[in-house]
């Protein structure tokens, strides 16, 4: 099968302002000619390999040839093994220019003696011409699938390319180091010569995984084949990639991989430039020798046998054969490097099936080969632990998915289509489910070993195979593990979204050299459209494993960080483009935050047990506000449900207030739900209800429209009624009651004073929200007054302490309205009729009612001087004399009783006076003569009639302020 026919004409006939010149040998014209000229040294060890390369040049005979090259060879690699290339600057200025080489001429002059900064070009000539020899005996590998130990042809094969072919291959992986030693090995056609070799390679792995059927297993001897294949892969792909990249040393580093302890993964948005490389390269002629690198392995067709040996690993990865990891982390790398900005890359990786490749997955291992130890998967180490490697590869695997659809609108749109969201959604979480069914069938191991299995038999290898191959969810070491592989993999997700300086006009630098197409609105509106459907479809999924039981911990913290990380990407969008909140409306983002997958997620048991959460990253910087600004104190401990709870809110509320919207109607919505639903958390309550004070302080015009719309007053009212009634149900105190209480033995205070803090906290802040829509909004004071909701909500906050005296003044404001409406009249008795049963009520509710009843007399009377004869005939109609005579009807206490009676007689002297009506309807009420009323006083004044109280008499009776000199036969 010839994969790569046509690619480099292809890619040249979309090239435009390229030629069509030659890719084969010296031939050539993208590259310069072997400039300078690197020759050995006459001291140290090159002089050693000068020596041995004469003898190798003069030799006639071809068999001592090949000894003295390969004597070479061995002598190349001890000496430039730990080898690194010099500073550049140390080049001639035309061999690092970022002018077509082509441009410049050779000059005789320019030899450099060492290989300080790369090696000479008749070995790596050599060396290249090599690549063939080793091409043809991979090639005659027998690769049929032997079941007995019989030797065959291909053995002596296999030692040939072992002894002979992976030397020449490592010294290529130095050679690969410089970039001077990249020209010239591109001049000689090397990367043709190594495309041959892997494809080759790949072939021959692909002939042995296709004659696998079932769970058929590999001899003994394809075992070793497909070893020794996958090491040649390893080599090639880490030479081609750093040629592109100009890495020091690629092959170490995955060795690196392979063993090493830590978390590492390139970063998603990492350039050329920004390489792990130690070369020391002016970045712009670096910048340059990639793009032109790129180019030339597209043209090879490179990326075509990366693709398919993708496709390989997996098969091999589904049949449970053992594959190298390392050699998927390099393909996967120099694929991502190819790919980062390079628009024509990444049309012809969708066109060779990449896309679909990395949708399906790489070769994650079953659970078969987690659970058992004995796996052909795992090490020959007992002590190495594949997980790290395997959350490597799932996150650079998604991080090349998202370098070839970056940017590009076609690409995306295919990832959107045919069900190819969900195919994401599962390859995301695929480590999550895998880890999560591991551990249980791990359990039910544990369960077989426990219940069948005897002590004499633990050393057997049946039960060998029952061992898992390494730990799970157990330890710290692991949970660092997992929290760096979740936060890395939330990052590659949202990198998806279009970053704020990738907006149309900015466009982008790509691997060809010109500049590429730019990034426009519409693919951020589709990349914004995919996340949404990748999340919708992802969080469902997550919360189904827990099968209404407590979910598993690792699940949880990887929604958590996802949780955390979508709300901070999302943020970003929209303070790059606030436009986008509509295409955020459009997808259904509130119905997806403010779900039982996200702000009502629910705590863990320990968090519900009290204790405090960990997680602690990541958080943005809105969040300080809400937390200071909310009733809980610094040294309170907050869950990280609560967190991520206060996060949400902050990101609803920029949303709300973000500029060019033109309404924020949905986002006043769902928080005035949220508030409904989270009443009786006054924690978090009080954070709901900051927050919509807050949107109505910075956008007032539309945030009064959308509390209109919503009925919001009276819904915060509600609210503070109901957590009114669980303060008084719980047994809690507004905070002037429990600032009477004595304190405990040691000076504690109840166990209930931060609760009832919290309560009064969020009562109060909702009142505050209530005022301030009351002072501002043109219309509220009808609205209000005719919401009878709102009515009612305020005389029950009256009944709250440490509330009454705000909700007094605001139960005023509304009595001293004027109405313009019969509709308003209407309303101003309900009020009226509601402020007048209050002294009934008083009388039933509260022990010591003579105060409060006084501070309502005093109400009354201040409305009555404003305007008499309307608030006279107000008060008449709601019965105002019944309920202002009843208070002297009952047990008065000596100090508070004289007072009140004195403020009785002063308000009903403002309700008659000058008003015939009034009188009549009093006159009415206590008889001719007032003879109840004159009963009522005379229980009172039983104790010892005052001077004060005469003169209250006094004055009733003559409609206002009597006077002696004016009246003298009264008195």
């Amino acid at each position: 099968m010839n994969i790569v026919k046509g690619v480099a004409d292809l890619i040249r006939r979309t090239s435009s302002g390229q030629t069509g010149e030659s890719i084969q040998g010296s031939s050539s014209g993208r590259f310069s000619p072997p400039s300078p000229k690197i020759c050995f040294s006459e001291v140290g060890d090159e002089v050693v390999l000068h020596t041995l390369w004469e003898k190798y040049e003069n030799a006639v005979d071809k068999a001592e040839k090949k000894k003295l090259f390969h004597v070479f060879l061995k002598q190349f690699l001890m000496v430039f093994e730990k080898w690194e290339p010099a500073n550049a600057s140390q080049l001639p200025e035309a061999a690092l220019t970022t002018v077509p080489p082509v441009e410049y001429p050779l000059r005789v002059d320019d030899i450099i003696v060492g290989c300080s900064a790369g090696h000479p070009a008749e070995i790596i000539l050599a060396l290249t011409e090599e690549i063939t020899q080793l091409t043809s005996l991979v090639s005659e590998l027998n690769t049929s699938v032997v079941r007995t130990g019989v030797d065959s042809p291909g053995t002596s094969t296999s030692l040939s390319i072992t002894s002979e072919g992976l030397p020449l291959l490592n010294a290529l992986t130095i050679i690969a180091r410089s970039m001077h030693n990249c020209r010239v090995f591109g001049y000689y056609g090397g990367i043709q010569k190594l495309t041959a070799l892997m494809k080759g390679a790949v072939v021959q792995l692909k002939s042995i995984t296709s004659e696998l059927s079932g769970d058929e297993s590999l001899s003994s001897i394809s075992l070793d084949k497909t070893r020794l294949l996958q090491q040649i892969l390893l080599y090639v792909v880490s030479i081609i990639c750093g040629y592109i990249d100009l890495n020091t040393n690629l092959y170490e580093k995955a060795q690196l991989f392979s063993s090493h302890a830590e978390f590492f993964t390139p970063s998603w948005g990492a350039s050329s430039n920004e390489s792990s490389s130690g070369v020391k390269v002016p970045t712009e002629t670096r910048l340059y020798w990639h793009q032109r690198a790129v180019v030339s392995v597209m043209e090879a067709g490179v990326l075509n046998w990366l693709v398919e040996l993708l496709r390989v690993i997996r098969r091999l990865s589904m049949k449970e054969q053992r594959t190298d990891l390392s050699l998927q982390y390099l393909t996967l790398w120099t694929l991502h490097l190819a790919l980062s900005n390079n628009p024509r890359g990444q049309n012809h990786f969708k066109s060779i099936g990449g896309l679909e490749v990395l949708l399906d997955g790489q070769g994650l291992p079953s659970i078969n080969v987690l659970l058992l130890r004995n796996a052909s998967y795992v090490g020959d180490e007992r002590g190495e632990n594949p997980l790290l490697k395997i959350f490597q590869l799932h996150v650079l695997s998604l991080t090349v998915l998202r370098e070839a659809v970056f940017g590009n609108m076609n690409n995306l749109q295919f990832l959107c289509e045919n069900g190819r969201i969900h195919k994401f959604a599962n390859s995301f979480c695929s480590l999550s489910f895998l880890l999560q069914e591991c551990e249980q069938n791990s359990k039910d191991l544990s369960v077989q070993d426990d219940c069948q299995i005897p002590v004499s038999d633990l050393e057997n290898e049946n039960h060998v195979k029952m061992e898992r191959s390494f730990p799970l969810p157990a330890d710290a070491a692991y949970s660092k593990l997992w929290n760096e592989y979740v936060v890395k993999l939330s990052g590659v997700l949202c990198s998806f979204i279009v970053a704020p300086e990738n907006i149309k006009p900015y466009q982008v630098q790509t691997n060809t050299g010109r500049i590429g197409m730019p990034i426009s609105a519409a693919y951020g509106e589709l990349s914004i459209k995919w996340v949404m459907g990748v999340l919708l479809t992802v969080f469902p999924c997550i919360k189904a494993c827990s099968n209404q039981k407590e979910l598993p911990n690792h699940l949880r913290v990887f929604a958590n960080v996802l949780q955390h990380s979508v709300l901070d990407a999302f943020t970003k969008v929209l303070v790059s483009s606030p436009v986008s909140l509509e295409i955020f409306r459009d997808e259904g983002i509130w119905d997806l935050i403010f779900s039982e997958n996200f702000f009502h997620f629910g705590p863990d048991s320990e968090e519900m047990a009290g204790e405090c959460g960990s997680y602690n990253q990541g958080f943005p910087g809105q969040l300080d506000r809400n937390l200071s600004s909310s009733s809980i104190s610094n040294q309170t401990k907050i869950s990280s449900f609560e967190i991520l709870q206060m996060e949400v809110i902050s990101f609803v509320e920029f949303a709300a207030t973000c500029n060019g919207t033109v309404d924020n109607l949905l986002e006043v919505s769902v928080l005035l739900d949220a508030l409904e639903q989270c009443a009786c958390h006054p924690d978090i309550a009080v954070v709901l209800a900051k927050s919509l004070l807050h949107i109505l302080q910075l956008l007032p015009e539309k945030t009064i429209a959308s509390f209109k719309s919503l009925s919001a007053v009276s819904r915060v009212l509600k609210v503070a009624c109901i957590q009114a009634e669980e303060c008084r149900r719980s047994g809690n105190m507004s905070p002037s009651l429990e600032s009477k209480i004595l304190p405990l033995h040691g000076g504690q205070r109840p166990n209930s004073e931060k609760m009832g803090q919290s309560w009064f906290t969020c009562m109060d802040t909702c009142m505050e929200l209530f005022t301030k829509f009351f002072s501002i909004a043109d219309d509220a004071g009808s609205l209000v007054l005719c919401d009878w909701t709102c009515i009612d909500c305020l005389f029950d906050l009256f009944w709250e302490e440490g509330m009454r005296n705000h909700v007094f003044e605001s139960i005023l404001d509304l009595m001293k309205l004027v109405p313009s409406s019969l509709e308003d009249q209407k309303a101003k008795l309900h009020l009226c009729s509601k402020y007048l049963e209050t002294f009934t009520q008083i009388k039933e509710r509260e022990k010591s009612f003579a105060e409060l009843s006084i501070n309502l007399l005093v109400g009354m009377r201040e409305m009555l001087m404003t305007d008499p004869a309307y608030y006279q005939a107000l008060f008449r109609d709601g019965e105002c004399f019944l309920h202002v005579v009843s208070l002297l009807n009952g047990n008065l206490d000596e100090v508070y009783g004289e007072k009140l009676v004195l403020n009785v007689l002063q308000t009903l002297t403002c309700l008659l006076e000058n008003n015939d009506d009034s009188k009549a309807s009093f006159r009415a009420l206590v008889g001719k003569g007032y003879q109840t009323m004159q009963s009522l006083l005379l229980d009172f004044c039983q104790w010892r009639p005052s001077e004060a109280l005469l003169n209250a008499l006094l004055d009733m009776l003559v409609d206002g302020k009597f006077d002696i000199k004016s009246s003298p036969l009264i008195k």
